[in-house]
Order: C-alpha cells, then sequence, then structure tokens
C-alpha cells in the first residue's frame, strides 16, 4: 500500500476496530455488544442480591426484520437498527441501566433497582417511541411502520435466582409477545 497516496493505514484501521471491540460496543448500533451485557449482567444481579432489590430485564425484537430485510436490502436494515438502537439507549437514561444488542435484530436492556410496573412502564415507552419512529416497513402484516415486541421479567434476586433462569424468562415472555400477534408487551408471570 502507498501510504503517501493513503495516509490512513491497514494498520490503522485495524487498531480502530480492535479499540471498538475491546470496548465492548457493537460496530453497527454504537450500543453494548453481548459481552458488555454479560459483564453488567453480572455485576448487577450480584448488586441486587446483596442490596435485595428489584432487577429487570427487557427482551426486544424488531417485528419481521429480516423480512423487512430482504425487501428494502441490507443498508436500510442497517439504519433501521441503528434507529432503533439510538432510541433505546436515548430512553434508558439512568445510570445503572444498559441496553445491549443482544442478536441480530434483538435488543436487551437491564433495568437496575425496577419494580414490576416501572420496568412495564419502560418497555410501552420504548414500544411507543419505536412506532413513533415512523420506519417504513411494507413487511409487516400488523403495521405499515417498525413495531417492536417486548418480554419482561423482574425479580428480586434470591441465591437460587441464576443469569439464564431471567434471561430464559425473558425469551419466553418475548415469544409469547410474538404468538399474540406482535407489537405488545409481555410480563413473565413465573
Amino acid at each position: 500500500m502507498n501510504k503517501f497516496c493513503d495516509p490512513y493505514c491497514e494498520d490503522d484501521m485495524k487498531k480502530d476496530v480492535s479499540a471498538i471491540n475491546s470496548n465492548n460496543l457493537d460496530i453497527l448500533t454504537q450500543i453494548a455488544n453481548r459481552q458488555k451485557f454479560d459483564v453488567m449482567f453480572t455485576a448487577a444481579i450480584n448488586k441486587a442480591k446483596t442490596t435485595v432489590c428489584y432487577l429487570s430485564i427487557l427482551m426486544i425484537e424488531i417485528d419481521y426484520f429480516r423480512n423487512r430485510y430482504d425487501n428494502d436490502g441490507q443498508l436500510s436494515g442497517d439504519d433501521c437498527l441503528h434507529l432503533i438502537a439510538f432510541t433505546l439507549k436515548d430512553t434508558l437514561k439512568r445510570s445503572g441501566d444498559l441496553v445491549a444488542r443482544w442478536s441480530d435484530e434483538k435488543f436487551a436492556c437491564i433495568l437496575s433497582d425496577t419494580d414490576p410496573a416501572g420496568a412495564v412502564e419502560m418497555a410501552e415507552k420504548i414500544r411507543t417511541k419505536v412506532l413513533g419512529l415512523a420506519i417504513p416497513n411494507s413487511a409487516s402484516t400488523i403495521a405499515e411502520a417498525v413495531t417492536v415486541s417486548i418480554g419482561v421479567v423482574t425479580s428480586i434476586l434470591t441465591d437460587e435466582t441464576s443469569y439464564d433462569t431471567l434471561l430464559k424468562k425473558a425469551e419466553l415472555a418475548l415469544s409469547t409477545a410474538k404468538e399474540l400477534g406482535r407489537n405488545q408487551i409481555v410480563v413473565s408471570t413465573n
């Protein structure tokens, strides 16, 4: 490579990508990635167990995202993910809260010291804000704009409560929200 013509060499680019990854950010959305979520979730569980306070998790999925992605293309899909990630991050403002990209079209949120009513209120605020973005979604069978389904779990943690247990409950609540028609919130009852 001719460094005279391209002062930003490949080594510099690799360092930048490495720095982003080491910061535990998702490169596309610039929010926390799954690794960062795992670290923060473990810390939140330990804090909640020692202080005997609520811990809530929101599992969020963009409805019909894969269909939209197939219809409108990768750039449109990436823009959609970025807008929703920004909206989630802008909505969760407390220092103990975290939004992370969980997988392709899924996000997970940690709501520290948040009771069931507060978790549902936050989930509804997110659902409404995403719908309010009015991102077109011709692939959806439920709305003309992009919507999200949200699974909510809240617990006062005990020594028997595990990372996996809470996530399974959040995933199950999300699956139920999708089965019931999407664009809604379902709270785990167990």
